[in-house]
């Protein structure tokens, strides 16, 4: 890791137990005189504690000094996915947030599994601990819409990746748009009808975690 998560990071002493105190003590057994680099990804702060006592079941650390030292995405990247199984959005989390992505937004649409519920806490921790292991000092954003419709209210000017579109370049609006497996239902093709379209220029069929990777990746080359 690059670096510990603790909301609390910054004060004075901060308190290690539960699931963090088993990652550090039983896993990583980490030795008592090793210095602790923390964020509370909020600030960009590197804060460095000394660990003042351990006992059984929790940890006292003692802050000693800190370091401002940010390390956030140099470009603003916003995606929309349709939801998938939840098991796959866990999946590309990571590659997402490594990459650079600064906003996910995930809504339902017509050929979503309307059953498919999204805990909104485990995405968090996903994302909290990918930041821990590639150093970027902030969390991408995720939100989620009950529809295509009110994502297009909140995000009116959005383009599209679907078939027969052009090659993405950097006048593109965000979001861009990925659908789910199936593509899109023909009421949502005629919402999205007068919205840019762009495409990978191969004839091949993308998933729609494959297209996300895609797109990020091609949006950080323009």
């Amino acid at each position: 890791m690059q670096f510990i998560y603790h909301p609390d990071a910054g004060k004075e002493t901060i308190l290690i137990q539960g699931d963090l105190y088993q990652h550090l003590y039983k896993s990583r057994r980490t030795r008592q005189e090793k210095i602790l680099t923390l964020r509370n990804l909020r600030d960009d702060t590197l804060y460095f504690y000394t660990q003042e006592a351990i006992t059984r079941n929790h940890a006292i650390l003692k802050l000693s000094s800190q370091k401002h030292q940010s390390n956030r995405p140099t470009k603003s990247i916003h995606l929309a996915l349709a939801i998938v199984d939840s098991k796959e959005i866990q999946k590309i989390l990571p590659m997402l947030n490594e990459l650079g992505a600064t906003r996910l937004s995930l809504f339902y649409s017509d050929f979503s599994q309307k059953n498919e519920k999204i805990d909104l806490t485990k995405l968090q921790r996903i994302i909290i601990n990918s930041s821990q292991q590639c150093g970027r000092s902030d969390l991408m954003n995720i939100e989620i819409f009950s529809s295509l419709q009110e994502l297009l209210t909140t995000y009116p000017q959005i383009s599209v990746f679907d078939f027969g579109g052009k090659k993405i370049s950097k006048d593109i609006w965000l979001p861009i748009l990925i659908g789910p497996e199936g593509g899109f239902s023909p009421k949502e093709k005629e919402l999205l009808a007068s919205m840019p379209t762009y495409s990978t220029q191969e004839p091949l069929i993308l998933k729609s975690q494959t297209a996300c990777v895609f797109v990020l990746s091609a949006l950080l080359n323009v």
